[in-house]
């Protein structure tokens, strides 16, 4: 009855979620969490240590940096 349902958007995807979820869930949840990765939501980096802590709200757009090799 009437539970949570809210839109975020990862790399630019939109992504349902029913609970209130954690950035690191998210991560984990969608095979997208790596060691040599940043992450900004709504274009503010977010730092590693606080990804357990940082909840996400409807409409959030999580942007994931991965480091590229090359010349």
């Amino acid at each position: 009855m009437g539970g949570l349902s809210m839109v975020i958007y990862l790399n630019d995807q939109p992504l349902s979620l029913e609970t209130v979820c954690t950035l690191k869930e998210i991560l984990v949840e969608n095979n997208a969490f790596s060691e040599h990765m940043a992450v900004a939501i709504n274009n503010q980096f977010i730092p590693k240590p606080m990804f357990s802590s940082t909840v996400v709200q409807e409409g959030d757009r999580i942007d994931l940096i991965v480091p590229m090799q090359g010349g």
